[in-house]
């Protein structure tokens, strides 16, 4: 089983080119925000944990995270390859990825790191729009849906996150600055580091990134 870390601030590109790449390829792509939503839809145990917290509006602490990812490879092909999207966003939970790979018989083999400038961020962000339903992406100048305000997917509603939100956009960036870009660090001294320009054109850095995992 193969790991490939995504990193990259919020607006860089994680989750379009993870999803591109998963549609081309044997691949399985798990975000943070779907393994929280299929686990507690599931009624695993990790996943009724996470629900306490999610009711009340906090954060999902690193143990119960790493419970959930647990469940999922323990259920994962051995010749998988699987990429994380959203996780991890610390150095704490870096390690504890390690180890749950070792467990699981597992290898993280890279951590692409997709770069782009903060004013390119701020401009994605501010006009970007999911569906709620499927989790599909869009943009509202860059990669809009072929009918307005509605996932070509499966003709939800978009909706636009609160996250998104002008208002907490630069405080994304500034925890993104705080908690995650360590992490490019940790996996450049270990040897796995590898970086992509996600100011290229969406298609452009799923394929350069789909090159990486091709080896």
């Amino acid at each position: 089983m193969q790991i490939y870390v995504f990193l990259g601030a919020p607006g860089a590109g994680k989750g379009t080119a993870a999803a591109r790449i998963a549609n081309d390829a044997d691949i399985h792509h798990v975000s943070t925000g779907a393994m929280l939503r299929d686990a507690v839809k599931n009624g695993t145990p990790a996943g009724l944990s996470a629900k306490k917290y999610m009711d009340k509006g906090t954060l999902v602490p690193d143990q119960v995270l790493v419970d959930m990812l647990g469940e999922l490879l323990s259920t994962s092909k051995k010749d998988a390859t699987i990429i994380l999207d959203g996780f991890p966003r610390n150095e704490n939970q870096a390690l504890q990825l390690d180890e749950l790979a070792a467990k699981h018989g597992a290898t993280v083999k890279a951590a692409i790191d997709i770069e782009a400038p903060n004013e390119l961020l701020i401009s994605r962000l501010g006009g970007r729009q999911v569906c709620p339903s499927c989790g599909m992406g869009y943009h509202v100048t860059n990669m809009p849906p072929k009918r307005e305000g509605v996932c070509d997917k499966c003709g939800t509603a978009l909706i636009t996150r609160n996250d998104d939100k002008p208002e907490t956009i630069k405080k994304r960036l500034e925890v993104y600055a705080e908690q995650t870009a360590p992490l490019i660090g940790l996996y450049k001294k270990a040897g796995k580091l590898r970086t992509v320009n996600g100011a290229d054109e969406a298609d452009k850095v799923a394929k350069k990134i789909a090159a990486i995992i091709k080896g």
